[in-house]
C-alpha cells in the first residue's frame, strides 16, 4: 500500500523533522512494498527482514535528500536496492567469473520462458537458488530495470562479465522452471 498522494509530503516533512508518527506512517505505507524487494536480493526471510531495516534506516536518514524529480517509491526502491547490495557485499562474497564468447553463444535466451501466469513467489524461490553473483545481476537487470552500465557501475564490474551472470542466471532459472513443470505434470 502505498500513500496517499495528498499526505506524502506532509509525511515527508515531517519525517525530514524526525517526527516518529510521520516514520510510522512511511513505513507502514511501504513496508510490504519494499520487503518484497529485499525477499529478492535475501536468502531467507530473516535476511529479507535485516535489509528492509537497514534499507529503511537508510531513507529515514537520507529522506531530506529526496528532490521530488521521481516519485517517493522509485526513490525509496534505489536506497532499498543499494542498501540490499551493501548488505550483500558485508555478508556474502559476490564471486564474478569471466565467460568465453563460445560459452555465450550456446546460451538459451529465449524470452518465452517467464510468462504471465508464473506465480511470482515460486519465481522468488527459484531466485534465491541462484548463486549470489547471478541472483544480484538478475534482480538488478529483470527486475529492478537498471542497465548493465548501471550495475556495473554499482558493482564496480565489466559490463561484459554482468552479461554472463545475467544469462547464466536465466539459464539456470529456464532449468529450474523446466524441472519444476515437468515435475507437475
Amino acid at each position: 500500500m502505498a500513500l496517499n498522494p495528498d499526505i506524502e509530503a506532509s509525511v515527508i516533512q515531517g519525517c525530514t523533522k524526525g517526527d516518529r508518527s510521520s516514520q510510522y506512517t512511511l513505513y507502514n505505507g511501504y513496508k510490504t512494498y519494499l520487503y518484497g524487494i529485499c525477499m529478492r536480493y535475501a536468502r531467507n526471510a530473516d535476511e529479507a527482514a535485516d535489509m528492509l531495516q537497514e534499507g529503511f534506516y537508510l531513507i529515514l536518514r537520507d529522506i531530506g535528500k529526496f528532490t521530488g524529480n521521481s516519485a517517493l517509491k522509485t526513490w525509496m526502491s534505489r536506497v532499498m536496492v543499494n542498501s540490499c547490495l551493501m548488505h550483500i557485499r558485508k555478508f556474502r562474497k559476490i564471486q564474478f567469473s569471466t565467460l568465453e564468447t563460445d560459452q555465450l553463444e550456446r546460451i538459451d535466451c529465449s524470452e518465452d520462458v517467464f510468462s504471465k501466469k508464473d506465480r511470482a513467489d515460486a519465481i522468488i524461490h527459484l531466485i534465491r537458488k541462484l548463486p549470489t553473483s547471478y541472483q544480484t545481476v538478475f534482480n538488478m537487470r529483470a527486475m529492478e530495470g537498471y542497465s548493465f552500465r548501471e550495475i556495473s557501475e554499482q558493482l564496480n564490474q565489466n559490463e561484459a562479465t554482468l552479461r554472463s551472470h545475467y544469462l547464466r542466471a536465466r539459464q539456470q532459472l529456464q532449468n529450474f522452471l523446466a524441472k519444476e513443470f515437468k515435475g507437475n505434470e
